[in-house]
């Protein structure tokens, strides 16, 4: 195998966990079980999804604001560099809130994917289409993630899913990961791996 481009997840993976989920839930006067965010805010009537949208918005430009990339982000990004592995971002966010953490901590991506490009994660749109730009076979791509959100966008697209378990609950989803790892230094190895003939 052929590892050909590696898809990142952003709050949590790229970055470290900033956006308190249960507190943004709270605020929208949301329970867990209205599902996620993004879905729940789509059932809302106009005047209770502007408010909401405000509120998703206050805290999405403070988690950009104070990004702070995890350690060995750079060195991962270069290497990945060195072997002409295309390197995408998928998001939940908005492209403006990734493009402003990436300017901060001066990071390159081949192509960005965010919420108003499509369906949003879980759902595979967005692997697929990354995919497609970097002329990669799903097969021959990692998807990088700390939630259950991106372990199933990657399954549903074909591709490797990859759980960095930086997240709280991440023993809850770790059996829908192909593989798992616990820091991005871990990722270079499991790539070599993959790749050695069997």
């Amino acid at each position: 195998m052929k590892i050909r481009a590696v898809i990142f997840d952003l709050d949590g993976t790229l970055t470290k966990p900033f956006l308190d989920f249960d507190l943004i839930r709270t605020q929208m006067g949301l329970s867990p079980l209205d599902g996620g965010i993004l879905e729940a805010m789509e059932a809302m009537e106009p005047q209770a999804r502007q408010k909401a949208q405000f509120i998703l918005a206050q805290h999405e430009t403070a988690a950009a604001a104070n990004a702070c990339l995890h350690e060995g982000v750079h060195e991962l990004f270069g290497h990945l560099r060195g072997r002409n592995i295309s390197i995408g971002l998928l998001t939940r966010n908005t492209r403006q809130n990734a493009l402003a953490v990436a300017a901060m901590h001066a990071l390159e991506f081949d192509a960005i994917v965010d919420r108003t490009d499509g369906p949003v994660k879980p759902d595979g749109f967005g692997v697929r289409r990354l995919c497609r730009i970097f002329g990669a076979a799903p097969r021959d791509t990692l998807v990088v993630g700390d939630f259950l959100h991106d372990l199933r966008s990657a399954r549903h697209a074909g591709a490797w899913a990859v759980l960095i378990r930086t997240h709280p609950q991440a023993h809850q989803f770790e059996n829908e990961a192909d593989y798992s790892i616990d820091c991005l230094h871990e990722l270079m190895p499991l790539i070599g791996k993959l790749e050695q003939p069997t």
